[in-house]
This record gives structure tokens, sequence and C-alpha cells, in this order.
């Protein structure tokens, strides 16, 4: 019997890391005749790649950003509670079998809300969460305190974290996040049948501590590959920075570090990517090449003319697909300490690691990418360690089915709902 999957994402076109995976992995999944794919949206805007596949089915609501929408008074309420999308997805449930369908969500947290997983609990469905942020568990999403620009050591909820004016908007939005924060733990964190997806150890790490679920399954991150490894990058002086241009990404710590070393060494600095800081550093930072988006095919060109790809980021990141899409160039990387870049890249050996944060300690390690032998060997020991088959989008969807059989085997209910005891 066929499989049904019900993907489900604020977003159905390709914005970011979460909205490409989601995006790309039912377009996949689609190619199996087993799978029946149904696509879950909020976004009125589809995505090319979506609208033209006749084998998945896309439903959207036209439920706008949170964010995006003018009437701030309804974003509010329907950011807590969005009514539509339970009744829609509602619609979308009835009529099929929960023995043989998985509800896969991916995010809900821009428009969809925590509505679409109280739904999918009440009709008795098995869910898969991917935890690609912190929202399940933190109130702004990021274990990061915007304003003090370091990492929040606070519980999730407690009043300190309550107290704790944190939001990069105003204390008002802190207040409201909170308030959405109380009515999706009962959902979510104190719900012991939801199936969790982890991408890292990071993120594992700092969300498990709150969940009454015990079912994580570690998935990784699938990422358009380059087609092949492009061994020349140690004959280049371009240090490449891609991602959102903004404040907790450490962009201007990248273009301050390119800047001052450009006085006694003949390096250039890029910055792909667009965000609210890309027009002050444009100003601040004139010696700086700033490209603004590409896309995927683009990117690629990027890395394989780069020397090295250097993640400045300042936040808790939970799997940046730069990281695996650059040494799959055979692109070497400098990273912070603070993400979980660190999971790939091993200090002096395939890469190197600095204090997030810390100007004087990029300085330091971009000079030691200077050297020749150094990038030789990062780049003999990606190309010897790093397999480009296993964050393949087809090896995703491998163990992603598996996963999807396993929780149906695990959770399938008889006739009148009652759980089979399975030998």
């Amino acid at each position: 019997m066929k499989k049904t999957i019900v993907i489900v994402y604020d977003k159905a076109v390709i914005s970011g890391g979460a909205a490409k995976i989601a995006i790309q992995s039912a377009i996949e999944l689609a190619k199996n005749p087993n799978n029946n794919v149904i696509y879950f949206s909020a976004d009125a805007e589809i995505d090319e790649c979506l609208q033209s596949n006749d084998a998945i089915k896309v439903v959207c609501i036209d439920t706008p950003h949170i964010a995006g929408n003018r009437n701030k008074l309804k974003a509010c309420c329907y950011g807590i509670w969005n009514r539509q999308a339970k009744v829609e997805l509602v619609k979308i449930l009835t009529g099929l079998d929960p023995n043989h369908t998985v509800v896969h969500i991916h995010g809900w947290s821009k428009a969809l809300s925590v509505s679409v997983v109280a739904v999918t609990q009440k009709m008795k469905f098995p869910i898969l969460i991917t935890l690609h942020d912190y929202f399940s568990v933190c109130p702004n999403g990021g274990f990061f305190d915007y304003r003090k620009k370091e990492l929040c050591q606070l519980k999730p909820m407690s009043w300190k974290c309550i107290a704790c004016n944190c939001d990069k908007r105003s204390y008002f939005q802190k207040i409201w996040r909170c308030a959405r924060q109380i009515v999706q733990n009962r959902y979510v964190q104190n719900s012991k049948d939801i199936n969790f997806a982890y991408i890292s150890n990071r993120i594992l790490n700092l969300s498990q501590p709150y969940m009454q679920s015990t079912e994580f399954h570690y998935l990784r991150n699938p990422i358009d590959l380059s087609d092949q490894m492009v061994m020349t990058h140690h004959c280049s002086n371009i240090f490449l920075c891609v991602g959102r241009v903004s404040e907790e990404k450490g962009v201007e710590d990248f273009c301050k570090a390119i800047t001052e070393l450009q006085k006694c060494a003949d390096i250039r600095g890029q910055v792909v990517g667009v965000g609210p800081l890309l027009d002050t550093l444009k100003q601040r930072y004139p010696q700086i090449e700033f490209v603004g988006w590409v896309n995927s095919a683009q990117l690629t060109k990027y890395y394989q003319v780069a020397r090295a790809l250097i993640f400045p980021s300042i936040c808790n990141e939970g799997s940046p697909l730069t990281i695996p899409e650059a040494m799959s160039a055979g692109l070497p990387c400098i990273v912070t300490d603070c993400t979980s870049a660190t999971e790939t890249i091993r200090d002096g050996v395939n890469g190197l690691i600095y204090e997030a944060g810390n100007v004087e300690a990029l300085k330091q390690k971009i000079q030691a990418s200077l050297e020749d032998t150094s990038i030789d060997q990062f780049q003999r020991n990606i190309k010897d360690s790093f397999k480009c088959a296993d964050y393949s989008y087809a090896a995703y969807v491998v163990r992603v089915n598996r996963l999807y059989d396993d929780i149906l085997r695990k959770e399938r209910k008889d006739e009148k709902g009652n759980q089979k005891v399975l030998t």
C-alpha cells in the first residue's frame, strides 16, 4: 500500500536552508511510486519546482509571514494560533489513513503556528518534526541574546528568561513570543508521542532536556553537491563569507579582519548574501566585495575559486549548509566555536576553528591559512575524509523513508484507534 507523506512548512519557496530541504525532499520523495506526497504551506507564492511537479499535491492557504502582515493585531493572533491553517490541514488529513501516513513538519513559527501540530495530534496521525532551529524550546528561537550579541545560558521560559529583553526587535515582541511559547509547549514540549529529527548534536543537546518525548533521530541535512572537488584553492587570495548579512552571523567580524589584514597581505574578501546590514557594511568596508544573492549553481563557482570559506557566526547555528557545500568543492573552512560546524571541522586537520566574536583570533587563523602547505594539507584531508554521497538528497531520501517506515511500524493503530502489538 502507498505511504502518504504530508510535508508541512511555512513557505513554499526556497528562501533558506529549511525551506530548501522541505521542498527538495518533497520532490525527491515523490519520485518513488510508493510515496504519495502532499506539501502544505502558508505561503501564497509557490516555487516553480513544486508548481510544475504533477506528482506533488501542493496546498497553500495564503497566510502571510507574521512580520510582513500590516495588520499587527491579526498577525499577533494567528502567530499564536492560526485557525485557518488548522481547518485546511483537517481537510487534507480527513480521508487519509493514519496507519499509512506521516506528517513531517519542518517549521510553523513564521505563519502556520502550532495549530498544525495540535490538529495532527488530535487526529492521531504520526508526527515527525525536524528541529531546524530552537523555536521548539526557546522563545526567540536561538538561545541567543540579540541585544548583548552573546549566547544565552538561561533556562527557556524561566522567570529570568521572561524578564530578559533579548529579542532583536523589542521587549513587547519578547513577551508575545513567550505567550506563543506557553501555547506551543502544550503540544510540542509536553507531548510524549512526537518523533523529532535533529540535524546536529548541538541542536539535540540544547533541545532534548526540555522535551517529554524520548524519540529523537539523527537526520543529516542534505546539500547540493559540487560536480567534483577542485583542488586549486591554494593559488587564490580570496576569502569567502556566505550567508545572511546580519549581526548574529558575524559578517562584520569577517569584513573587519580582512580589511585590517589587507594592510600587510595581498588578500580579498567576498560576501555572498543579503540581509539588514548589507548597505551599512558596504559603506563601512568599501574594500570588501559584496556579491548579493546568488543561486546554487552560481555559489558553487564562488566556492571553487576561493582560498577558504570563513563562517564567522556568533549565534547557535543548528547545521549550516554552507560548510558541507564548501567542503564538497574541496574548500577549507574557518569556523567559529559556537556552531555545529565544529562537528565537521577538526581544527588544524581539515580546517580551522576560532573563538566566536574574536576578530584577532580570526586574523590569526586567516594568516595561518595563507601558508600553502597548510591549505594543501587541509585539502588532502577533506578529499580523504569527506564523503559527498553521504550528503546527497538521494541518501537523505533513503534515510528519511526508512525513518517514516519505522515510525509507522511503531505507531500503527487498529480500527478502534488502539495501539497494535507488533511482532
